[in-house]
């Protein structure tokens, strides 16, 4: 789909609205989301490519779920727009293209001296998690980060500082911080769940020496969770500017 197509569904959806003049068009984000600016007679937006491909119906949903944030609606995502970002379509086009975007990443699983195969093999065989054909595994090239690890739900990616891979880290480190990642994928896609960090705590309490391994964490100077919202929570935002 070209811009002209995606600002005629935009605009026909924002005229319902009480907007005279609409534009929109795709942009490369690394992560999902929509960016806009308005007054109260137009608007563009700037929509993510990962919806290059998605049909009209789709994005008419999502044009008329921004559109009613904007009017302090508080909509939730509709079923047609979570059922798309959560369909193997979506994942069979982007998962490849959101891993280049992302600095430092390598879908490569084996590392100087640790593999991230073993560990989540050993994950599976200890019951924590199942086996999962379309989630991607890597590690982080750049140590500059003090997180463990990343993830993103929708792009089934999660990876690894590469802090980690170090013959002083044990497998245990490696696997309670994969599966510290591995769980938010295996959880999926949840826009209107609630009470989301209470439950990923129970969660990660499944794992084994958990609070040990947590102190570890912190004394390599580094950190489970950062401020904010990790990428892993991140539901398609919407950023006004």
């Amino acid at each position: 789909m070209d811009k002209n197509e995606l600002t005629a569904i935009f605009a026909d959806v924002g005229g319902r609205y009480g907007y005279k003049t609409v534009t929109a068009d795709f942009a490369a984000f690394r992560d999902f989301r929509v960016k806009w600016a308005r007054t109260y007679r137009w608007a563009e937006f700037h929509v993510s490519d990962y919806l290059d491909n998605a049909p009209d119906i789709v994005l008419e949903a999502l044009a008329d779920t921004i559109f009613g944030k904007i009017n302090n609606q508080d909509a939730p995502y509709p079923d047609i727009v979570c059922d798309w970002l959560t369909s193997s379509e979506f994942l069979e086009s982007n998962q490849a293209v959101y891993i280049r975007r992302c600095p430092g990443v390598t879908t490569q699983t084996r590392g100087k001296h640790k593999d991230l195969i073993e560990s989540y093999e050993r994950l599976i065989d200890m019951g924590l998690l199942e086996e999962d054909p379309e989630l991607a595994i890597g590690w982080t090239r750049s140590s500059v980060s003090s997180r463990v690890g990343e993830a993103s739900v929708l792009m089934k990616v999660v990876t690894v500082n590469s802090k980690l891979d170090s013959d002083e880290v044990s497998d245990e480190m490696l696997d309670f911080c994969l599966y510290a990642q591995a769980c938010h994928v295996a959880r999926g896609f949840n826009p209107r769940g609630c009470r989301r960090n209470a439950q990923y705590g129970r969660i990660l309490s499944l794992f084994p020496n958990r609070r040990e391994i947590e102190k570890q964490i912190r004394g390599m100077s580094m950190r489970l969770r950062g401020g904010g919202v990790p990428l892993a929570l991140t539901r398609p935002v919407i950023v006004r500017r």
